[in-house]
């Protein structure tokens, strides 16, 4: 066992540094706090620290929607490779999984910073926010509005809506106009 592991002051370093990553991707407070476990006052310290001008923070209830993921065939595909980032770094999407666990550990957060910072790297033009990783990710367990397909041209991985058949085009087999 690794003794670094249990050394709280080790500990205390990594949940501040993961703040850090997540107040800089634009991540609410709320949801900073249930992934992290640190309290809105500290996280309030920490913004001042990293001089986060208050106009920039994004405040109010997180997005539900989730027409960014399929009101294109671009958007479909983007959805589809970020899901293929979730198996990569072995964040699990199945019916059992919550969006978010109710004691978020360290390398579960951890990890979704990674699956986004990769992502954004390999898609920098993406309009895909931390938030919305979250959204898609419960959207996926669930089950109920969303789920991975196949193109029904090119065969790719896309997402599609359940409930609407029409849109089962890659961006490459339907170009957006």
């Amino acid at each position: 066992m690794n003794p670094n592991l249990d050394d709280p002051i080790l500990r205390e370093n990594r949940r501040s540094e993961l703040v850090r990553r997540l107040i800089s991707h634009g991540v609410r407070t709320k949801v900073i706090t249930r992934l992290t476990g640190v309290t809105r006052n500290r996280q309030a310290t920490l913004r001042r620290r990293l001089m986060v001008r208050d106009k920039s923070r994004r405040r109010g209830p997180a997005k539900s929607s989730l027409v960014l993921f399929l009101g294109s065939p671009r958007a479909r595909a983007e959805g589809a490779a970020l899901v293929s980032f979730f198996s990569l770094f072995d964040i699990p999407v199945d019916r059992s999984a919550p969006a978010l666990p109710k004691h978020a550990s360290l390398d579960f957060t951890e990890r979704m910073c990674e699956t986004y910072e990769a992502y954004r790297a390999l898609i920098p033009s993406t309009e895909i926010e931390f938030e919305e990783l979250v959204l898609l990710r419960r959207a996926l367990s669930s089950g109920d509005d969303m789920a991975l397909a196949r193109c029904r041209t090119c065969k790719c991985l896309i997402l599609v809506d359940r409930f609407e058949g029409s849109h089962r085009a890659c961006g490459q087999c339907e170009p957006e106009s």
